[in-house]
């Protein structure tokens, strides 16, 4: 008797815990994604890590960027803005159709502020006049559609508006901000890269 009643209750106690575990499971919050668009073929490739992102984006130029998005400083920020590769560079592993050998660092934009979240670094085939009109606009999909709280300028000034096809409202970054601002923050629908 008391070892029959001793395994219903491992048994029960077990399926609890197996329960628990997977409640626990569904309600973690997912890991943050590092992806790269590329604006003018539109294709986009996401990593685990922002290195691999940046690696990837860089032609594998640059391939000691911080694991995260959020501790990107003044000095990997200038090397992201020189670092159009050279032809004839081979593409890392998983980057095909993600970038191209003459790809240009635009701008990073971040899902939480503070640089924080899931970070979509932004490439393209040329740089921007930064100012000096409208280089290239995209709308923004998925997890990125109103979502943007903080954001990186690289090669380009970025402006978030709250529809897509840049329209709506809108608002300009001239530099890399750390919170876009209680009217664009979770709003932004489209990104006009200038």
């Amino acid at each position: 008797m008391f070892a029959r009643t001793s395994r219903i209750a491992i048994a029960a106690a077990t399926t609890i815990l197996t329960l628990g575990t997977a409640a626990a499971t569904a309600n973690a919050a997912p890991a943050p994604k590092n992806c790269v668009l590329n604006i003018d073929s539109g294709s986009m490739q996401c990593y685990d890590t922002f290195r691999e992102a940046v690696t990837a984006s860089t032609n594998g130029r640059i391939t000691d960027a911080p694991l995260s998005a959020k501790h990107i400083d003044q000095k990997l920020a200038d090397r992201l803005k020189g670092s159009a590769g050279t032809a004839g560079t081979a593409g890392t592993a998983g980057s095909a159709g993600t970038t191209t050998a003459d790809a240009v660092q635009l701008g990073v934009i971040y899902t939480d502020s503070n640089y924080g979240g899931s970070a979509l670094v932004l490439t393209g085939g040329s740089g921007c006049q930064s100012g000096n009109g409208r280089d290239a606009q995209i709308n923004l999909e998925g997890t990125w559609n109103n979502s943007v709280s903080s954001l990186t300028t690289l090669s380009c000034w970025l402006e978030l508006w709250d529809a897509p096809n840049t329209s709506g409202v809108h608002q300009e970054y001239q530099q890399s901000t750390s919170y876009v601002g209680d009217a664009m923050n979770d709003r932004a629908s489209s990104v006009a890269l200038l």
